[in-house]
C-alpha cells in the first residue's frame, strides 16, 4: 500500500500536468513566433509583438501554477477577489453563498444567444461602434442590472476602449459599416488618428 505522501506527490503531479502540458505547447509556439520572418516597419509593433506576448503570459500563468501547486499544494487552494465579493454580497442582501447551486435560466441563454447572433449579423452594416454600443447595453440590461445610465455609459466607454485598443494598438481592420453608419465610424478614426 503507498504512503500517504507518495499518493500526496502523485495528486500533485497529477495536478500539475496540464500547465506543464499548455506551458510547453506555449514555449514552442512561442519560439516559432520568434523566427517570424517579416520587414520590420519604423514606430510599428510587427507580426510578432502579440502573440509573442500572449504566449509569454500563458507561459508565466502555467509557471505560477505549476509552483503554486508543487510548493503549497492544497493549502493554496483560495478563492478569487471576484468570488469573494459575490458571497458577501449575497450575505448582506439575505441570498445564498457561492456555494450554492445557480439559478438556470434557460430563457436569459436562448436570449443573449439571439443578441449576440443579431450583433454578429448587423455588424457589417452599422459597424464596430455602431453595433457594439446597444449589444453591449442589451446584453447587460439581459443580464438583470437595472441603472440605465450606468448601463449607457459602460456601453459608450467600453466600446471606444475596445475600438482604440483594436485599431490603435492591436492593428484589427474593424467593420466600418455602411452609409450614415460608416461616416460615425469614419469620424471616429479621425478623432483617434487612425488612417
Amino acid at each position: 500500500m503507498p504512503r500517504r505522501n507518495e499518493r500526496f506527490d502523485a495528486a500533485r503531479l497529477k495536478r500539475v500536468l496540464p500547465y506543464v502540458l499548455v506551458g510547453a505547447a506555449a514555449g514552442y509556439l512561442y519560439y516559432v513566433a520568434a523566427r517570424f520572418d517579416f520587414q520590420q516597419r519604423a514606430g510599428t509593433l510587427g507580426p510578432d509583438f502579440w502573440p509573442k506576448a500572449i504566449l509569454a503570459l500563458v507561459i508565466a500563468a502555467c509557471l505560477y501554477e505549476i509552483v503554486k501547486t508543487l510548493v503549497f499544494g492544497p493549502r493554496a487552494e483560495v478563492a478569487g477577489v471576484l468570488e469573494e465579493l459575490v458571497e458577501e454580497s449575497a450575505q448582506e442582501h439575505g441570498g445564498v453563498g457561492a456555494g450554492a447551486p445557480a439559478e438556470s435560466r434557460p430563457t436569459l441563454l436562448i436570449a443573449g444567444m439571439a443578441l449576440t447572433a443579431l450583433y454578429v449579423w448587423v455588424i457589417p452594416v452599422l459597424g464596430f461602434f455602431s453595433a457594439t454600443v446597444p449589444y453591449l447595453a442589451g446584453f447587460i440590461g439581459l443580464g438583470g442590472y437595472r441603472r440605465w445610465g450606468v448601463i449607457a455609459a459602460v456601453s459608450v466607454i467600453g466600446t471606444l476602449l475596445l475600438f482604440f485598443i483594436f485599431v490603435k494598438l492591436v492593428y484589427v481592420s474593424l467593420p466600418i459599416g455602411q452609409g450614415p453608419f460608416q461616416q460615425v465610424t469614419l469620424a471616429l478614426m479621425r478623432l483617434l488618428g487612425v488612417r
